[in-house]
């Protein structure tokens, strides 16, 4: 079987091993150290972190942006400082990652679901709403299923109530849009409509989060509980992260590969009677018929040296999907080693 090939994870646009971000990463750790010492506010706060949050601020078109350790704490972060302001109620998508609902919950919110990607559903709700200020949530790319939510929609109803919008893009950036910005522009959402949440563990294939929007609420973010009383990432990350998002910027054709192996994947899938969720991200979802069959495909699969785990996803009630994605790295050999593996696949798993 020799190697074996990665068909899954997050690593969209393969800069996660990308000499320029490795560089990067071992030059900031031969100068800084390999750990932040302490929260932003105490020892932890280093140039290349505010290089990085001016950098992403820009990126997004937003007037600031704030960095923390982890992309999951941006709920927490987020509705705890948005119910501190007031805030009482969250209309949101009922499949929104967990770090949401966490934060909701922490938070006191009140929770109104509508169903998934809807836009009936969260006009009906919202037509009849009258309470205090609220707020409409939603994922912008589906991490599993690689669905894009209606943001354009979304948006509008959110600014017919006067409520805050709030987009968690964590699998749109960097690896979706034209120009890597996500679903915020592939939906062509004015940047200063919403409160974005993105991940430097995905598309940017290093670590942390951030949340970007406007100056004053951005400066919220950072002297909230959550977020002061929390690590920043690792200044040698930092810099790996400022490293990754310049070779977004200057290498467009690094988003190009990416959407154009995954438009490869699915035309195999057809050819092999697999349908797929979606065709708009790199993430390719395969519908199967049931867990036994996505289970046995993924066994079949990796004994053809091609790994795609399958496994029950946190934020994904469908247990029929396998989740690969599409890497800007893949090559010719790779995509056939894949092609090879769908056309031997057992015919009980042709059905």
């Amino acid at each position: 079987m020799g190697t074996i090939i990665d068909f899954a994870g997050n690593d969209y646009l393969g800069l996660a091993r990308h000499p320029a971000v490795v560089g990067a990463l071992q030059q900031a750790a031969a100068r800084y150290g390999i750990s932040a010492t302490g929260s932003r506010w105490s020892v932890g706060w280093r140039d290349p972190h505010e290089q990085l949050e001016q950098e992403l601020a820009a990126f997004c078109g937003t007037q600031d942006a704030c960095i923390f350790g982890a992309a999951y704490l941006g709920g927490a972060i987020y509705f705890g400082r948005m119910a501190a302001a007031g805030f009482r109620v969250v209309f949101c998508d009922e499949m929104v990652h967990s770090n949401q609902y966490m934060g909701m919950r922490a938070a006191g919110l009140e929770i109104r679901a509508f169903r998934h990607l809807d836009v009936e559903d969260l006009r009906r709700q919202a037509k009849a709403y009258s309470g205090p200020p609220a707020i409409v949530a939603t994922d912008g790319v589906y991490g599993i299923s690689g669905e894009v939510a209606p943001l354009a929609d979304f948006a509008r109803i959110a600014e017919r109530i006067g409520a805050a919008f709030f987009v968690d893009d964590a699998h749109g950036f960097g690896a979706f849009g034209a120009t890597g910005r996500g679903s915020i522009e592939f939906c062509d959402i004015d940047p200063k409509r919403v409160t974005i949440l993105a991940s430097m563990s995905k598309a940017m294939g290093c670590n942390g989060g951030f949340l970007a929007g406007a100056k004053d609420l951005v400066e919220a973010f950072r002297r909230s509980p959550e977020a002061s009383g929390s690590s920043v990432v690792p200044p040698p990350v930092a810099a790996a992260a400022l490293a990754a998002l310049d070779l977004i910027r200057r290498q467009p054709a690094l988003l190009q590969a990416a959407h154009a192996n995954a438009a490869r994947m699915r035309q195999l899938l057809a050819a092999a009677g697999i349908g797929v969720v979606c065709d708009k991200h790199p993430i390719v979802a395969m519908l199967l018929s049931d867990e036994r069959e996505a289970a046995a495909l993924s066994t079949h699969l990796l004994a053809h040296g091609v790994r795609i785990p399958y496994f029950h996803y946190a934020s994904e009630p469908r247990h029929n999907l396998l989740r690969a994605v599409a890497r800007a790295i893949y090559t010719e050999e790779h995509l056939g080693r894949f092609a090879e593996a769908l056309r031997t696949r057992p015919a009980a798993l042709s059905r």
